[in-house]
């Protein structure tokens, strides 16, 4: 947003100098024909630069006759430069700042605010990481696999990538090359719109990803991209025992979806994990009810330690925790 006079010159000043770097296009690439760019940058003031995977740069334009437009877009790291980065762009017709980042050229500048955000790090290493994304959101998700593989984690890396067609696709000689690096490093597209002669996964990522994934539990999801896919997937997680601290997710649009209770109960039913204890599965059951009916059973019922079970059950009816070996944190 502009800043107006109402906000003072110390307030418009502390805005500006937020976006006061400045990178050189070096490379242009239309990815896909469906108006996805990869956009190639050199950082050329002399400030310092460095970034971690889920951090963003914030890209400022000044938009003829309506004033600066500012986005944050997550950063893609490039193969060396240490002070180059890639962003993954989705240009969209009314998206004014992807319009202009879709028609940069080599030798144009960019004035972007620093790399600033939450990293995507995991703080435990003992889980497998399961990313789904849909998009351009792949790009976060990618560059947080590359920089764990390369650090030598050991823990598998699957990552599911949902497109609508198979000329969305783009990054695949990347990820073809983790893959190939790394054995415990694997992923899987998913078309929504998918031709004859399609091998892959064949559906939205919500319907063709839950019942691949075994266990919920010793886990850790990243959700990177439509806000709806996001909402969804996270809320099934949550509501089939997973903690929030191992749900990351980040919505690109569709921010603001409530997704309808049939479509979520179609959803939790793709899932075939049934490890954790569900507190939405057994909301209307009472805790000596779960206590007497699944443990004698042989249920191996099970919940991270952040679950809102472990604040409901009575003394002497604590269920056990997940026993995934050495963990820096509950779980």
């Amino acid at each position: 947003m502009a800043a107006t006079d109402s906000e003072g010159p110390d307030r418009r000043w502390s805005k500006a100098s937020r976006y006061a770097r400045r990178a050189e296009v070096i490379r242009t690439e239309e990815v896909a024909p469906t108006g996805t760019m990869r956009i190639r940058f050199r950082v050329v003031d002399d400030g310092p630069f460095s970034f971690l995977p889920g951090q963003f740069v914030g890209i400022e334009y000044a938009a003829d006759g309506l004033g600066y437009r500012r986005s944050p877009y997550c950063l893609l790291p490039p193969p060396g430069g240490e002070r180059d980065f890639e962003l993954l762009v989705r240009v969209v017709q009314d998206g004014q700042i992807s319009r202009h980042l879709g028609s940069l050229k080599a030798g144009d500048e960019v004035a972007f605010r620093a790399p600033t955000g939450r990293s995507m790090l995991p703080k435990d290493r003992s889980r497998e990481l399961i990313l789904v994304a849909t998009g351009v959101g792949v790009a976060p998700l990618y560059a947080l696999a590359r920089y764990l593989l390369d650090e030598g984690f050991g823990q598998p890396i699957r990552l599911y990538w949902g497109l609508r067609r198979p000329e969305d696709m783009c990054l695949t000689e990347e990820l073809d090359d983790l893959a190939r690096r790394h054995p415990n490093f694997e992923y899987e597209v998913s078309l929504s719109e998918w031709p004859a002669t399609w091998a892959g996964l064949r559906g939205r990522v919500t319907e063709s990803v839950p019942p691949l994934i075994p266990a919920l539990g010793g886990r850790h999801f990243y959700l990177c991209g439509n806000g709806a896919m996001v909402e969804e997937m996270d809320t099934a997680l949550s509501d089939l025992g997973v903690a929030e601290e191992f749900i990351y997710k980040e919505a690109y649009f569709n921010r603001r979806h409530k997704p309808d209770e049939a479509k979520m109960d179609a959803l939790r039913g793709r899932f075939v994990a049934d490890d954790l204890f569900s507190p939405f599965s057994h909301q209307s059951a009472s805790l000596f009810e779960v206590h007497t009916t699944f443990q004698p059973a042989g249920r191996n019922v099970t919940a991270d330690a952040s679950s809102d079970l472990f604040r409901r059950v009575p003394s002497g009816k604590r269920l056990p925790r997940e026993e995934q070996g050495p963990s820096t944190g509950p779980g």
